[in-house]
């Protein structure tokens, strides 16, 4: 478990990250400020949130290219801010005298998240006739963990919990022993850590279906191919119930006490899982600047077939951690579960079916100023993700709001700000700045930067420390007139 975990944290400082299910999947960098997506993005940025923008055009280009867009977010309730950046992540401090006991606390029903992705190219063809094309060609990576006193105890006081009331030491080695034991699935209840990790092609296809002159109504469906990499559940509700799985590349170096039928050899990052995905969307426009749109996101589900292991509730009688000295719970991590590896044992599976995170999403805008009868552009929006498929690893178990503004001073710089509401991590204020350096007939280049949560930068309690960027977004081909720009016949 403990290089298991190592390797989830360094995938995500690794790989420049991007969406990977984050707040309301807001997946570009120059969209992410203004906290609203559904109706704004288009071109390839809008496969994954709704395909049926691909039917219209708003930077004036018929292709878009664009190259690692990139972001990151860490919700922490157990870890200040300095903790997260300095002993979660970095050169951990050394507990001293009574910190284990407020480590305990702090880790005890607390919610740690951590979701990250990159996107390596996304490409789009976009034409009035014949609608709009894209594919894109990224890689999402999930993490969540909220464990009880029972788990949190034993993750930092390891044998020196008082459940292991009996201590030995079998060739020089401390081993914590229960006289009293428990099953998993009540010294767990409840407790979860839940893990996902794969990449994904996805191919979409969008276009205007009804064009009257102050209504318009734009379908589209993107499709995707994913490659798994790694899964794992590990999860006991609260009336003690147990779903556990895990499937796991050899990269992981995760070696379990059983034998299973679909192991893997060799080494490294091998697939591990093969699924599918669809996305579905629709969008209204009216009166040229209020937009409407539905979509329905991640109807399909992966076949994991390598590594694959589904956890057995059993005794959990001993315990060879002596408990973490610091908060970088990612050098040991075994010892939240105990010796038993994870929730008791493990037994080997040909193959597991897991449903992806399916969501609906649903939002609007309105566009106050726009370029053609003004030099500035102003739009508000608002969107909502409610969650469908809650129960599996990357999702979300709770809606999420969100209300925001994207404004244009100019054609060269665009600021957006605005308001995301959930229950599982409170309140956030995404902000954003997109510069476009390059603004020609042929071709457009946009840079940008933007946080998910502006507020975090400032408190340190239940931070949302969030970056997304990106640097190589690109526009060609030739520049419409502007009454083109929305597609318009």
């Amino acid at each position: 478990m403990k290089k298991f975990v190592q390797c989830c944290i360094a995938i995500l400082f690794l790989f420049p990250i991007e969406h990977a299910y984050s707040q309301l999947e807001l997946s570009a960098f120059n969209q992410t400020g203004s906290a609203y997506a559904i109706t704004a993005l288009t071109d390839y940025q809008c496969l994954g949130v709704n395909p049926a923008n691909l039917g219209w055009s708003r930077n004036d280009h018929m292709m878009n290219l664009g190259l690692f867009e990139n972001g990151l977010m860490v919700f922490s309730e157990p870890l200040t801010k300095k903790q997260i950046t300095h002993d979660l992540f970095g050169q951990a401090d050394q507990f001293k005298s009574g910190e284990k006991d407020q480590a305990v606390k702090n880790f005890t029903e607390a919610l740690l998240l951590m979701r990250a992705s990159t996107m390596g190219i996304g490409i789009s063809y976009q034409d009035e006739k014949i609608g709009g094309f894209a594919f894109q060609a990224r890689q999402r990576i999930a993490w969540r963990n909220n464990i009880n006193n029972n788990a949190a105890g034993f993750l930092f006081y390891g044998y020196n919990d008082p459940y292991f009331d009996k201590q030995v030491n079998p060739d020089g080695d401390t081993v914590g022993y229960a006289k009293e034991v428990e099953k998993a699935s009540v010294l767990y209840r409840p407790s979860i850590i839940s893990h996902i990790w794969y990449n994904e092609y996805i191919l979409g296809y969008g276009r205007k279906f009804v064009d009257e002159e102050n209504f318009k109504f734009y379908a589209g469906l993107d499709i995707k191919l994913i490659q798994g990499f790694g899964i794992v559940r590990l999860e006991i509700d609260g009336n003690g119930d147990v779903d556990a799985h895990s499937a796991l590349s050899p990269f992981y170096q995760v070696k379990y006490n059983e034998p299973t039928p679909s192991a893997m050899t060799g080494s490294g990052l091998q697939t591990a899982g093969l699924g599918y995905g669809v996305d579905l969307g629709v969008t209204f426009e009216i009166q040229t600047d209020i937009k409407v749109s539905l979509a329905v996101n991640d109807i399909g589900q992966i076949k994991w077939n390598g590594n694959v292991y589904k956890g057995i509730d059993s005794d959990i009688y001993s315990i060879e951690s002596s408990g973490l000295n610091s908060y970088n719970i990612f050098d040991e991590a075994n010892g939240i579960l105990a010796d038993n590896t994870n929730y008791g044992g493990w037994e080997g599976l040909n193959d597991i079916t897991i449903k992806l995170p399916m969501s609906f999403r649903g939002g609007a805008s309105y566009r106050v100023l726009n370029f053609e009868d003004d030099e500035q552009e102003l739009e508000v929006g608002l969107d909502v993700l409610v969650p469908i498929e809650k129960n599996v690893p990357g999702a979300f178990f709770n809606p999420i709001f969100a209300l925001g503004t994207a404004y244009q001073p100019a054609e060269w710089v665009k600021i957006g700000i605005g308001f995301i509401q959930s229950q599982e991590f409170g309140s956030n204020v995404p902000l954003g700045v997109t510069f476009r350096p390059i603004i020609q007939d042929n071709v457009t280049w946009e840079v940008g930067i933007a946080t998910r949560d502006f507020i975090s930068l400032f408190k340190q309690n239940n931070s949302n420390l969030s970056v997304c960027f990106g640097f190589l977004r690109f526009s060609f081909k030739e520049r419409k007139d502007p009454e083109k720009r929305y597609l318009d016949s």
